[in-house]
């Protein structure tokens, strides 16, 4: 049960009917091709968003107009859902990352609907504000204040901490371009670094997996770096 309060392992079609979301999605689906913005700084719609196909990104502009990505999504996750708790206009770009991407339009009604008939999805999406908010402010605590190599290494450890892995194989649906993109950097630098933890025998990485080896050595560079 611990896994349900880890917002990227709560998958909303876990715990809602596969039935009755295509269903709906019928009447609610919202098509978008890769670049198209979902929404916009300041929007005023009242509306959630859950992923059905493809990838979303949540970002913002710096005053260089430089972006910084703040959440990578993908299917079963839900964005915009502050709302709910009575925000009135949106703090960032929502964008389609993937092609075809496929978003089911869900209501605060219909969502607090959800939420008295599933009690678990209900306390998840409260849970899931809270964390998101810490999640991200300790990103851009990590983009101002370390270097390229230390954000990857932040971002390899808080994969496994939040899956409540150790020294195990944790499935992740981020791209090496994804990465580079969530952590400040390129994915030639990423890519690089990726294969040094791999030859010396930290990690192992493949498109859908991260085996964790050695989280002693992968640590001491951040050790190292600090110094």
């Amino acid at each position: 049960m611990e896994t349900l309060w880890h917002m990227h392992n709560f998958d909303l079609y876990s715990i809602l009917c596969p039935t009755k979301i295509n269903s709906y999605f019928k009447n609610n689906g919202l098509l978008f091709k890769k670049g198209e913005v979902i929404y916009f700084p300041e929007d005023t719609e009242q509306k959630l968003y859950l992923v059905s196909k493809g990838k979303v990104k949540l970002c913002k502009y710096n005053q260089e107009g430089e972006e910084i990505v703040k959440l990578l999504l993908t299917k079963g996750e839900i964005f915009g859902e502050k709302v709910l708790l009575g925000q009135s206009e949106r703090e960032e770009y929502a964008i389609a990352e993937g092609d075809n991407t496929a978003l089911c339009l869900l209501s605060i009604d219909k969502m607090r609907q959800l939420m008295r008939d599933n009690e678990r999805f209900g306390l998840f999406i409260y849970k899931l504000i809270g964390l998101r908010v810490k999640k991200i402010e300790r990103r851009l605590e990590i983009l101002v204040c370390k270097d390229a190599e230390e954000r990857l290494i932040e971002f390899i450890k808080d994969i496994f901490e939040e899956n409540f892995k150790d020294n195990e194989i944790v499935k992740h649906h981020y791209s090496q371009n994804d990465m580079a993109k969530l952590i400040g950097t390129s994915r030639e630098t990423v890519s690089k670094l990726m294969s040094k933890y791999k030859k010396q025998g930290i990690i192992d990485y493949t498109r859908t997996s991260i085996t964790l080896k050695n989280k002693e050595e992968l640590l001491s560079y951040l050790q190292q770096e600090n110094q």
